[in-house]
């Protein structure tokens, strides 16, 4: 079982890969059927950029970081850093206790 959960999501498929007619839910209703069957939270969200521009990227991770509240990456084209740190304050908290602050996250972009 997993101590935490990052969700990797692509936003602008509209189906799952793998199962075509299968349309993608929305990401917060994803998010809670995972916390549901893992008893995890879900941690962060790391995105798979295709078919999304350059300059739509950031604008996405914001847009997700305020819908649902936890910090969102895209590590192909940023690099792991800022998930590693994130990752690594939940895993040196075994209390739970969130550390990341969108406002803090979002000044870096």
């Amino acid at each position: 079982r997993p101590d935490i959960v990052v969700l990797q999501h692509a936003p602008a498929r509209k189906e799952y890969d793998g199962f075509p007619g299968y349309r993608i839910q929305p990401l917060a209703q994803q998010i809670e059927a995972i916390e549901l069957l893992s008893g995890k939270s879900v941690v962060a969200v790391t995105i798979n950029h295709e078919n999304m521009s350059d300059e739509q990227i950031p604008l996405m991770c914001d847009a997700i970081e305020q819908a649902i509240g936890v910090p969102t990456f895209d590590v192909l084209r940023d690099g792991p850093e800022e998930l590693v740190n994130v990752l690594k304050s939940y895993l040196d908290d075994r209390q739970g206790q969130r550390r990341w602050s969108h406002d803090t996250h979002a000044q870096k972009r």
